[in-house]
């Protein structure tokens, strides 16, 4: 079964890349997009520093309407309601640049949930049965891509699954995120080409000191390279041992 494949140019998902800085995918779908009376707005995710700063640098790129209310539903709300250069009727891609940073954020799994549900919002404009809600603007395609200057995309795996209704899958060294369709009319169905998180599967194995044991099962269930699924292990240990469960374990291969 083929994986999954991030576009900015289509009303469909995944919602949210993460990519290198350097992937020539983005440069050849943001051309396109171009040509075609699309807007691709940049921001430097160094900037992102912590939810206040977030919501700031959002409202002044994006040019947010001064009813704004710097939290995360408000920014659900002008994001899917964009009143930019085309009142919000242009196809628009949001590039996070310099994002390495985001990766130990506490905040980066419900950034990612909030700006995927958006983007659900924005090209799908369905009501709360899943029917086309006929009275709402048009639908656009709406995507986030994050760049990353240094940092293998798989190293955000796991704090990117632990956003709500968040899933992921890894794809030609991307890491990709959608929503699932519980909830979600039109989205993704929870199935093998996505995984949704938390990535708790594998804590049983990092709790009992079996780091390569657990590295199998990222491997096998998210379908990716040892080295990606080594990341999201260690990434995981080190979520687990910020909670406390780690403490006085000893961690063996």
């Amino acid at each position: 079964m083929p994986k999954p494949k991030p576009t900015v140019l289509e009303r469909r998902s995944p919602w949210v890349v993460f990519t290198r800085a350097d992937d020539p995918w983005l440069a050849s779908e943001t051309a396109t997009l171009l040509a075609r009376n699309g807007l691709t707005l940049r921001l430097d995710g160094r900037e992102l520093r912590d939810a206040p700063s977030l919501f700031q640098t959002f409202a002044r790129e994006l040019a947010f309407l001064g009813y704004f209310g710097h939290n995360w539903d408000a920014l659900i709300d002008c994001l899917q309601d964009w009143h930019g250069p085309g009142h919000g009727d242009q196809d628009l891609a949001i590039v996070i640049e310099h994002a390495d940073g985001l990766q130990k954020a506490e905040f980066l799994g419900l950034f990612v949930s909030v700006l995927a549900q958006a983007a659900w919002h924005s090209n799908l404009r369905l009501d709360a049965d899943g029917n086309l809600d006929e009275d709402w603007r048009r639908r656009i395609a709406q995507h986030f891509v994050f760049l990353l200057d240094h940092t293998s995309p798989a190293v955000f795996t796991e704090a990117v699954a632990r956003g709500a209704d968040v899933a992921v899958a890894l794809s030609d060294d991307r890491l990709l995120a959608t929503l699932t369709d519980n909830g979600w009319p039109g989205a993704d169905p929870a199935s093998a080409l996505w995984t949704a998180g938390p990535l708790a599967f594998a804590d049983g194995e990092i709790l009992g000191g079996h780091l390569v044991r657990a590295v199998q099962q990222f491997r096998s269930r998210l379908d990716c390279s040892t080295d990606q699924a080594s990341d999201i292990a260690q990434a995981r240990s080190a979520y687990l041992r910020n909670q406390g469960h780690l403490r006085g374990a000893e961690q063996t291969n």
